[in-house]
């Protein structure tokens, strides 16, 4: 008797010693993954674009704000070549996802490449598009000793004469091309008709516009200014929704009923499979340094505006890009 109570006690024990364990095991949880401090040390800032253009300076510019606000150095490293896809596949493809390297994106090294393209070399889903920092809208114009006085004379004359009507384009995807192309879609008029003129750069473009061999110029203000400035050519209209402060007197296309808008931006892109907690980080300090006086006057100098969409935000409208622009390159017969 004394045996089976001896037994019965030890079993008891047992069974309250496993009940206790079970409800320790459910009231507690595995704890949380430490995160990683960040950063501890350089970030390498990857320009896909030669030194001296807007993408470069603005870089620059937000590599110079965030090395300040974390203490650590942000070196920018350009990477030019093969249409941005070398400074892609280095930044991208080739860096670590630790939030060490990043790359200044732009519209055309992403929406228009995957718009453009049916097999892009560097996808949509190959990064993570961290937000916006800064855009600069295109514009439309024409040499100064041009016959066309305003943009409703150039528009009746494209109308009339759209073989006629040459314009400068790095390719056949590019800034330039989606410019004349949408004005072209909103006109009315068939962009297969006109005559681009492959360029080297921008500025190429832009000095054979001045120069009268071509016709219609077709890049951002931030281009074109300098000349404009220079009594070189004359700015018909900006192709945005707001006029833009370099030109303070031209009107938008929209304005003049001409239904387009047309914006070159730039922002921050991570490679894919980058922490949320670093992603995050770097939206919170763009935010931060886009609300910065000093960060916007000095985007101002370099005749860009800053300009800052979030994360979602950011995401949602290339997104929504991409699909108007890969109809928009399907209907120029260009789309490779």
């Amino acid at each position: 008797m004394k045996m089976k109570k001896k037994m019965i006690w030890i079993i008891s024990i047992l069974l309250l010693s496993v009940i206790v364990a079970g409800c320790s095991s459910q009231g507690s949880s595995q704890p949380a993954k430490q995160e990683a401090p960040y950063p501890t040390k350089q970030i390498e800032l990857v320009v896909p674009a030669g030194p001296g253009g807007l993408t470069d300076l603005t870089a620059r510019l937000v590599a110079d704000f965030v090395s300040k606000k974390w203490k650590q150095p942000v070196l920018v490293i350009n990477k030019p070549g093969a249409g941005n896809v070398t400074g892609l596949q280095y930044g991208l493809m080739q860096g670590r996802p630790d939030g060490y390297t990043a790359v200044a994106d732009n519209i055309a090294a992403s929406v228009l490449m995957v718009a453009g393209m049916k097999n892009p070399p560097i996808k949509l889903e190959d990064r993570i598009f961290v937000s916006k920092f800064v855009d600069n809208p295109m514009c439309f114009s024409v040499a100064a000793d041009s016959p066309f006085k305003d943009m409703k004379e150039l528009v009746e004359w494209i109308k009339q004469n759209p073989e006629k009507l040459t314009h400068s384009s790095l390719s056949t995807i590019s800034m330039n091309a989606l410019t004349a192309a949408e004005l072209c879609k909103a006109i009315g008029v068939d962009y297969k008709k006109t005559q681009p003129i492959l360029v080297q750069s921008g500025s190429a473009g832009i000095t054979m516009i001045a120069g009268g061999h071509a016709i219609l110029g077709d890049q951002s203000v931030q281009e074109t200014y300098p000349l404009a400035a220079g009594g070189k050519l004359r700015v018909l209209a900006v192709a945005s929704k707001e006029r833009s402060p370099l030109f303070p007197d031209v009107p938008t296309c929209q304005e003049l009923g001409i239904n387009i808008d047309v914006t070159w931006y730039g922002g921050i892109s991570l490679p894919k499979g980058t922490p949320d907690y670093i992603v995050k980080k770097w939206d919170q300090t763009i935010a931060e340094i886009e609300q910065d006086p000093e960060f916007i006057n000095k985007m101002k100098e370099m005749h860009g505006n800053a300009s800052y969409l979030n994360t979602a935000d950011y995401n949602n409208s290339i997104k929504e890009q991409v699909e108007q622009y890969t109809e928009l390159f399907d209907s120029m017969g260009v789309r490779q």
